[in-house]
């Protein structure tokens, strides 16, 4: 890829006539501005100030990038349907050391959110670049991105200008169907309704003007034509006898602007194929316009991409004089509005040990004191540990029901009920030598009682206990944002030793629940009267249910079934309150207590409290915070100066 080779005195050397001579002018009048301008664009500005640029429109497939290509040497993807499918920016700065090497950056975000920053070493790796920038920041050949692409380059063969490329605009999509076109006018909408954005209309001569929606978007942002050029190309694929149609569209007869239309001619696609070169292509332009029958007629302020180029020129330049002013009061609000903001910031932490040291136990005890508010269920405490949890053990309680032997409820059955078989199995089984209706019932009951009860309350202990510490691992990590937020080596110091402590007594707690309040529940224990309350209710109910008479002389199944009942409602009212009781000892007043303790352990012990002093420094956002602040007001404070001295 060629690009241009003018000088900064306007001296093309042996290249002079091979692309066109935008530079020469453009540096000379006002190359110290839009360098600045590039500089205020490249901090971000852009959408806090009116930074004049050009912006290339037009209907998809008709030249755009040719268009582009052509002004600025920069060669851009080309192909048919729709290549361009979202904002390029190109930002070009000339370099004046003619050895300087060509560099280019391009950054965009891809469909994911994520930022990327690639460096060029080549203009022809441009290209392909672009094309998979496109790729990674849509999900189809057929869709458009309202992100942009920023691709910077500089070299001494670049000239000094800023292009938007844009998409062109698809009537229809074998994907996206007609709401194609409505989202790319949308996003050309967006950069052309700026005032200070310079519109350039690719317009092909073989096709009816009146059809053209990018001219009729340009004229819905200007409606005078004061910002808009019109770019007629494909010169050679008028039809024959529509010549003179196209000389009046040139001539600014048919639809005319104020700024009126310049006719180029591009490399075509057989051009391409056959290798001709930029250089070549001036070459064949001229030659064009000046044997053709009929476009020969047109004076050479109309033709040709040097014509274009210097109209460019002058456009930009007027531009700038008419935004100058708007820039300079929009820079003097901007620096107001900074300087502002860091004084907000404040000064950075101070640096003594023995201030860092105050400032840090003080934080530190504000960290103990809400984690101890949190875990003692204070009313309108801010992170309230009990409201967290409640729904935790109201579910454990639930599950605890749930886990009951679906044959021992007692609604479930009648008076002739058929035991389960493992009733009957036990029944025969252990049997010695009782009596028929004498055998002894206790075992069964407790073996009933351990296999298809206890044990399956295991699994919904252990997530309750997960679930509780997940909620005052979340609660914890919350006050720490809230007391060391701004600090945040400090606060990942603080999270991480929170964690190591949270990790310690959940393990406790697990061995608690797993080797004690278990095996303490394996053995089955009620109080006489608690227990014998439970059978009498019992017995009281059947003797309603059966109509007020005694029900008959129970079997040992029945005596199995009514003891195992009563033991279960005392064994689930005691285990709805026994597992959450020790779970919140040990997740709340336990790690609370460690957490105050290893807490200001970081600052008593010697080997670890210079390092954790050590991290009491400015915030990392503030600290980048400020220096972005102190970067722009800086770049800002150079615009002001070379508009100053653009104005005189």
């Amino acid at each position: 890829m060629n690009g241009s080779a003018v000088g900064p005195d306007g001296d093309a050397g042996d290249q002079h006539d091979e692309l066109p001579a935008l530079s020469s002018a453009f540096r000379q009048r006002i190359r110290p501005v839009l360098n600045r301008i590039d500089e205020l664009r490249s901090h971000g500005l852009q959408s806090d100030l009116k930074l004049p640029m050009v912006a290339v429109v037009g209907d998809q497939s008709v030249g755009k990038s040719s268009v582009l290509e052509a002004i600025s040497g920069v060669e851009f993807p080309r192909g048919t349907g729709m290549v361009t499918r979202c904002a390029l920016q190109l930002s070009m700065q000339w370099n004046a050391d003619p050895e300087a090497p060509w560099h280019g950056r391009i950054s965009y975000k891809d469909v994911n959110g994520h930022k990327v920053d690639k460096e060029l070493n080549s203009p022809g790796e441009v290209d392909g670049a672009v094309r998979e920038a496109q790729q990674r920041m849509t999900h189809g050949d057929n869709e458009i991105s309202s992100e942009q692409i920023d691709l910077a380059i500089k070299g001494p063969d670049v000239p000094d200008l800023t292009l938007i490329d844009l998409p062109g605009i698809a009537r229809y999509s074998a994907t996206g169907g007609s709401g194609i076109a409505q989202i790319t006018k949308s996003l050309i909408a967006k950069y052309v309704s700026q005032p200070q954005v310079l519109i350039l209309v690719v317009v092909p001569c073989h096709q009816d003007i009146e059809t053209v929606e990018a001219l009729s978007l340009a004229k819905e942002a200007d409606p005078q034509g004061e910002r808009t050029i019109g770019v007629l190309t494909c010169p050679d694929m008028v039809n024959k006898g529509a010549e003179q149609e196209t000389l009046k569209i040139a001539n600014n007869e048919k639809i005319p602007l104020k700024k009126g239309y310049v006719m180029v001619k591009c490399r075509s696609p057989e051009e391409l194929n056959n290798g001709v070169t930029l250089a070549e292509s001036v070459a064949n332009e001229a030659a064009f316009f000046k044997t053709h029958r009929h476009f020969s007629q047109l004076p050479e302020q109309s033709v040709g991409i040097r014509t274009l180029a210097d109209k460019l020129t002058e456009e930009l330049f007027e531009s700038v004089k008419r935004n100058i002013s708007t820039l300079q009061n929009d820079i003097l609000e901007m620096r107001k509005k900074f300087q502002e903001e860091l004084q907000r910031l404040g000064q950075p932490v101070a640096e003594t040990k023995d201030e860092k040291r105050r400032y840090l136990f003080e934080m530190l005890s504000n960290f103990n004191k809400d984690v101890a508010i949190a875990t003692q269920g204070e009313m309108n405490a801010r992170f309230h540990l009990y409201a967290k949890c409640r729904k935790h053990w109201t579910e454990l309680g639930k599950q605890i029901h749930r886990a009951w032997p679906g044959w021992v409820t007692r609604g479930h059955i009648s008076h002739y009920w058929q035991p389960p078989e493992q009733v009957t199995r036990l029944i025969t089984d252990l049997r010695g030598r009782e009596l028929a209706s004498y055998d002894h019932v206790f075992p069964i009951i407790e073996r009933i009682y351990k296999e298809e009860f206890l044990n399956k309350l295991k699994q919904p202990a252990e997530q309750f206990l997960e679930q509780v510490s997940d909620e005052v691992t979340d609660v914890v990590h919350l006050i720490a944002q809230k007391v060391f937020g701004d600090f945040q080596d400090i606060f990942e110091v603080v999270t991480e030793t929170s964690n190591e402590e949270i990790a310690k007594v959940l393990e406790l707690a697990r061995a608690d629940l797993s080797g004690r309040l278990f095996l303490q529940e394996a053995r089955v224990f009620s109080q006489d009267s608690q227990f014998q309350e439970r059978i009498a209710k019992i017995e009281e109910d059947l003797y309603k249910d059966n109509g007020n008479q005694q029900p008959p002389v129970p079997d040992s199944a029945e005596r199995i079934r009514r003891g195992l009942e009563a033991y279960l409602q005392v064994a689930t009212e005691r285990l709805s309150d026994t597992i959450p009781q020790s779970v919140l000892y040990f997740m709340f007043d336990v790690v609370s207590k460690q957490l105050g303790n290893r807490a200001l352990d970081l600052l008593s012990e010697s080997e670890s409290a210079e390092t954790f002093l050590s991290l009491l420094r400015e915030p990392r956002h503030k600290t980048a915070r400020r220096k972005q602040l102190k970067e722009m007001m800086e770049q800002l404070r150079l615009a002001q100066r070379d508009f100053n001295k653009f104005r005189l």
